[in-house]
Order: structure tokens, then sequence, then C-alpha cells
């Protein structure tokens, strides 16, 4: 049998090989496309990524969380290979409860288990809730992309249960309407400045509060700007508050800063008063108060201020002058060719020690007063009082008197009568008429 020329002997079985390498590579690209169209859903299903979410705070029942109080909801994203792109945490929220994600980081590590090593990622969600009842959190919609078995890329959106948050008021004493706040590692501070030392009307007064708490927001600190309605005489500026929200390795810190300029628009004693800061403490599960304590300032009158304050006292009493002033040139004009009042005429003569003449004016004062000539015939009714009156009346007949004894004696004649004109009076009400108008005159 002749033989073909040109054809090699093993040309049969090099064919063979070709053919299963090809099989081969068919097999290899329909598995690659197999993982290509895998879903992070099934690659959930088959243990190559993982998710769990939960609540650090609240999360039973038997121990729920304080109004306000922080409770951090963490999710975790598990894969045994490796993460290949960003992972995306969505936002949701619900009536009267914060939702914040503080941390945009999250915290990767990797734990042996089973054999397998696991890329882990641990993100964190805070959660500050404004009354008390239960929340009920929906699922959350995660967004991640890891590593398939043959080196892929998956990518796609994984969903947290739906889970529970009980709160209630954590005291009797607190009300949602009560200015308080929960957290942690609470510090309050108050600080003074002063334009001046010396303080006066046009200087100003600046008061600085600064609280600052763990496991809290900025915004739930209460303001400690409060103004008050009694300070009158004093103008307040409140700066805008300074909100600072920070996180350090996993601890959460926040820091208010309020600040009041107070103008002094006048003079006087001022108290500006005391503040009160209260919160729940989440450690000591304790109402915990600090009270910073008021300050009296006193500020100096200007010119400017003082005529400001007091513009009505001032117009009044320059008028009350005024007014005195020109009746006392009325009554000097009046009296320039008239004889001077006796009280006038006494305060000079005591005033220039002239007993004799006083002597003179003392008897004239009884003579036309008391219609009597004798100082001994001004009688009164209390004892003590007559008794004075004679040692006050001898002294000033028979030593010299002093200007007090004087002035005392003048005062009293004034007021008093003599017991001639008192036995006059009791002889004239024996002559009153009798009720029915007849007065008997003489017999028949």
């Amino acid at each position: 049998m002749n033989r073909c020329k040109g054809f090699p002997r093993l040309a049969l079985p090099k064919t063979v090989g070709l053919g299963r390498l090809v099989v081969a590579l068919m097999l290899v690209a329909v598995a690659n496309n197999a993982y290509a169209a895998m879903t992070i859903n099934q690659l959930e299903q088959q243990g190559g990524v993982k998710l769990n979410a939960w609540l650090s705070d609240g999360t039973d029942v038997s121990e729920p969380a304080a109004v306000t109080q922080q409770v951090i909801m963490v999710i975790e994203v598990a894969t045994p290979r490796w993460f290949t792109g960003g992972t995306r945490i969505s936002a949701f929220g619900l009536p009267e409860l914060i939702v914040k994600q503080r941390n945009p980081f999250a915290t990767n590590y990797t734990r042996r288990e089973k054999g397998q090593t696991w890329s882990y990622q641990h993100w964190e969600v805070t959660l500050y809730p404004q009354q008390s009842g239960e929340y009920q959190l929906p699922k959350v919609a995660v967004k991640v992309q890891v590593s398939a078995p043959d080196g892929s890329n998956v990518s796609g959106t994984l969903y947290t249960e739906p889970m529970s948050l009980f709160t209630y008021l954590p005291d009797a004493t607190l009300t949602q309407q009560q200015a308080w706040f929960a957290a942690s590692n609470v510090n309050v501070q108050q600080s003074w400045d002063s334009s001046s030392d010396s303080l006066q009307a046009g200087d100003t007064i600046s008061r600085r509060i600064t609280v600052s708490a763990d496991d809290t927001l900025s915004i739930l600190l209460p303001p400690t700007n409060q103004l008050s309605d009694a300070l009158i005489g004093l103008k307040a500026y409140p700066k805008p508050s300074e909100l600072l929200d920070s996180q350090s390795r996993g601890d959460y810190q926040a820091k208010r800063v309020d600040e009041t300029v107070y103008l002094l628009a006048q003079g006087g004693d001022f108290t500006l008063p005391a503040q009160t800061v209260t919160w729940w403490d989440t450690d000591s599960q304790q109402i915990k108060t600090v009270e910073l304590a008021e300050k009296t300032i006193h500020v100096a009158h200007t010119l400017r201020s003082l005529t400001t304050q007091y513009w009505q006292q001032i117009v009044f009493v320059g008028f009350g002058l005024i007014v005195a002033i020109a009746t006392l040139l009325a009554v000097l004009r009046y009296y320039r060719h008239r004889p001077k009042p006796q009280v006038w005429q006494l305060l000079r003569q005591v005033s220039q020690s002239n007993w004799p003449q006083v002597r003179t004016l003392i008897y004239r004062r009884v003579r036309t007063r008391a219609n009597t000539r004798q100082l001994k015939q001004v009688s009164f009714s209390d004892t003590g009082e007559q008794t004075a009156w004679q040692d006050h009346s001898h002294r000033i007949q028979n030593q010299t008197p002093t200007a007090k004894q004087s002035l005392w004696l003048w005062r009293r004649i004034k007021q008093r009568k003599s017991l001639k004109n008192k036995r006059i009076l009791k002889q004239l009400e024996q002559w009153r008429p009798s009720i029915n108008g007849d007065v008997e005159i003489g017999g028949e």
C-alpha cells in the first residue's frame, strides 16, 4: 500500500489534543460568564458576603433608651475575599428621630472563621429619639462591591432587617418641655470678660458659657443665653451659638458655646442671673444639675447716662427750684417795706443771741395768742408738758435761755390757750340755748 506523501504519521493524535484544549477553554468561559452574571444576593446565598445589623442600646424591651439618649445602629458587612469598591449606607428618617452618620468611615478588620479569613467593615449610624415610645426602624439599604471567587467584581444592594427602638422618660421630674438632655462626661464652664476694670455706663461685659458632653449632639444641648426681662438698664446682644460635633476612635463628642454681650446703658448695681444646666447622666443613670453663679456688677454713671436715666426727676427738681426761687424773691420784695413775720424776727434774734429781744417776742406772742401777760397762766393737760413749760418759762425770765428752749416755748404758745380763756368758754356754755330753741329771760 502506498502512503500519501506530505502527511505526518502523528497528525491524528495532535488533532485530538487541540480539541481537548478548546473544550477546556470553553468550560472556563462558561464559568466566567456564570460568575459575571451572579448578583449580590446570589453571592450572599453562596456565603460570599454577609450583612448584620443591631442596636447598641434599646435592643430589648427590658433595656430601653432614654429620650435624647444616643443609640448606635451598627451595620457590619463581611466577605471571605475583599472589598473592591466603596460601601454606602443609605439615609433614612422617622418623625421625632434624629439620624446621623457622624463617622463617614468604616472600621476595617479581619477575623478568622472556620479556617478562613474574613474581611469586615464596621459602620455606625447614631440615633437620637426625641420622644418616648416605640420606633419601627425600617430596612436600611447598603450598597457593596466585593470580589467573587473567580476574581470578578460583584456589586449590589443588601438590606438590614427591620428593628424596634423603645424609649422612655428616665425620671418623673423630667418632661419633654424642659431644657435637659441625656449624655455622659458633661462639663460646664463659665467665664466673664469686661471692656474695662472699672465699669461705667457705655462699657460692655460678656458672659461665655461652654457645655461639652459625650454621646450626644450639639444641637441637643440646651441654649444657655436666655435673656431676662428684669435686666432694666442693660441691653443684651447674644452672639450666634458655636456648635461643634466630633468623633475620635469610636467616641462621639458635642460642644456648645453661648456668649452674650451686655451693654451697660445705665449706671447702678445690676445682678446677672444664675444659669442652671440639667441632664440625665447615662453612665450613673441619675439626674445631674450644675448651677452657674450669678454676678453682681456696679456701673458708674456718666453725665449722659445720668441725664438719660433721671431726666424726669431732673426736670421736676429744676422746676421746683425755679418756683422756690421765684417765691423767695416775691416774699423778699413783699417784706422789703413791711414788718417781718414774728417767727422770722425770732429766728434772727436767736441766731444773734439777742435774748432780751427774744423774751420780748415771746411775751408779745403770749399776749396775742394766749390772751395773758403771764407765762405761768398758760396751762397744759399733760402734767409732764406743764412741768416742762414752767421750767422753760422760769429760765427764760430769770436766766439766759438756749435756742432750743426759746423755740420750744414759741411752738407751745401757738397751740395753747390761757386758763382765763377756758373759764370764759365754760361760762358761755351755760348760756347756750336749749334744744327747743327757747331762752329764759327774767320772770313773769
